[in-house]
């Protein structure tokens, strides 16, 4: 038997209560948590934690794996959650990994610092080849690369830097990331896996 619930609210979100208890008596498999704002989202898991639903969770984008998430409702609350991200440090990042957190302070490195580091990488190799600091040959440069080593493809799964006409990432594929512990973890795709998926709760 399939058990749906789909719920839709505006934010801001005057009491979550509703909405997990509807949840709690739809007994559903697992919880698609789409985008909100970020005291809406606190409100939801507060909530989960508060009527002891234990259901898996899996979010969308990676304004669900920040270190605001965790300083605000706990190890505790995150733990097993999962969201899909563009990004995020793969198997064999430990050490861009570790020099990012000792230099910012951050408590782990998500994807928009990762992102921007492979950028920069990947805007110096196209400057380079376009032998040019101006922006539109920089541009033109990048559109019509294709990197498979270097920082820059490294630090993007599957390691492949090519664009296509409409300006996206050829072959890119989604990361599925995981709190575990106080700390989100690539689960997916399991050959850069730096942890291995736990499935949460359920009925």
């Amino acid at each position: 038997m399939v058990h749906a619930l789909l719920e839709i609210w505006t934010p801001p979100l005057a009491d979550a209560t509703a909405i997990v208890q509807k949840i709690r008596s739809t007994q559903p498999d697992i919880v698609f948590y789409g985008a909100t704002n970020f005291p809406d989202s606190i409100q939801v898991l507060q909530k989960v934690k508060e009527f002891g639903l234990k259901v898996p969770i899996q979010g969308v984008g990676a304004w669900l794996v920040t270190p605001e998430y965790v300083k605000t409702v706990g190890k505790e609350l995150l733990d097993n959650i999962m969201t899909v991200t563009a990004s995020h440090p793969l198997k064999g990042q430990e050490e861009l990994v570790a020099k990012f957190k000792k230099r910012t302070g951050e408590p782990f490195m998500t994807q928009d610092p990762l992102m921007t580091y492979a950028h920069v990488w990947i805007i110096k190799e196209a400057a380079e080849r376009a032998k040019s600091t101006d922006p539109k040959a920089i541009r033109d440069a990048a559109a019509k690369m294709e990197l498979t080593s270097g920082p820059g493809a490294a630090a993007l799964y599957p390691g492949k830097v090519k664009y296509d006409a409409r300006g996206r990432r050829v072959g890119a594929a989604p990361i599925i990331v995981q709190w575990q512990n106080g700390e989100p973890f690539t689960v997916v795709p399991t050959d850069v896996a730096t942890r291995k998926p736990v499935w949460h709760g359920g009925r």
